[in-house]
């Protein structure tokens, strides 16, 4: 490793020690406000609730899960009554997902319990520099998935172009 490389190491390494801080903390959050769902259910239902009705193929895309663990999640949503699927008209093998009021109830308490914890949270920043945190998680978010486009992209050997889902 040269000198010049010095300077960009002690920041990534310093980057990532805060980052394992972070996920620690996150993840501690996520178990609890997910309570009664998985983990991966959680997701499901918040990224139905953001976008209303979603493909399967859009679930699995936005959430970066394969096929068999995202019918697996989805599935036992069905049997709880908080998804339902609907099949398109016009091609019956598209499958749309749709919180049913269960489901959407669910939703509400999640969100409940993850709007007070980071109302506490946002509270110990200075109302004055929120706006640049979210702009730079915003930032970090599209580095990560410019770069798992790229990544793709060298493996398929076909160019490929980065989704703006930061703000998505």
């Amino acid at each position: 490793m040269s000198q010049e490389d010095r300077p960009i190491l002690d920041e990534i390494r310093r980057f990532r020690s805060v980052l394992r801080r972070f996920q620690r903390l996150t993840h501690a959050q996520l178990k609890n406000c997910c309570a009664e769902v998985t983990l991966a259910q959680c997701l499901v239902l918040l990224e139905i609730d953001e976008k209303g009705q979603l493909s399967v193929s859009q679930l699995a895309s936005r959430l970066r899960l394969d096929s068999s663990t995202l019918s697996r999640t989805i599935e036992g949503l069905v049997q709880r009554r908080l998804l339902e699927r609907l099949r398109e008209d016009k091609d019956r093998r598209v499958v749309r997902m749709r919180l049913t009021p269960e489901g959407d109830s669910v939703c509400r308490s999640i969100h409940a319990q993850n709007d007070g914890h980071f109302i506490r949270i946002f509270e110990r920043i200075p109302a004055s520099r929120r706006g640049k945190v979210i702009e730079h998680f915003e930032t970090l978010v599209q580095a990560f998935l410019d770069d798992e486009v790229e990544a793709i992209s060298s493996d398929s050997g076909s160019p490929a172009s980065s989704e703006k889902e930061v703000s998505s």
